[in-house]
């Protein structure tokens, strides 16, 4: 890539570009680089796959009644738990 590299007085680039105050009436460095252009369209490499099931094999089926309803149960149990408790 090819590429521009010059210092100069910060005044001559006050008409082209607004400086803040920081920068005018001093040395800086201008640095010229051609604009990027956007990447071309690059086809996926391979399609996305679903993580559904993939730790099935580590399920205990034994188990699966019991998760059932386990979300409400503990649900019930923390709320109903805090309402007795600043009720007595």
């Amino acid at each position: 890539m090819e590429a521009i590299r010059t210092t100069m007085n910060s005044s001559r680039l006050a008409p082209i570009i607004d400086l803040p105050t920081t920068l005018r009436d001093r040395e800086v460095e201008v640095i010229v680089l051609p604009k990027a252009e956007k990447p071309k369209h690059r086809p996926r490499v391979s399609e996305r796959k679903s993580m559904m099931g993939c730790l099935s094999e580590y399920a205990n089926p034994t188990l699966r009644e019991l998760e059932k309803g386990a979300w409400e149960r503990a649900a019930v149990e923390k709320y109903l738990g805090k309402m007795n408790d600043d009720h007595s």
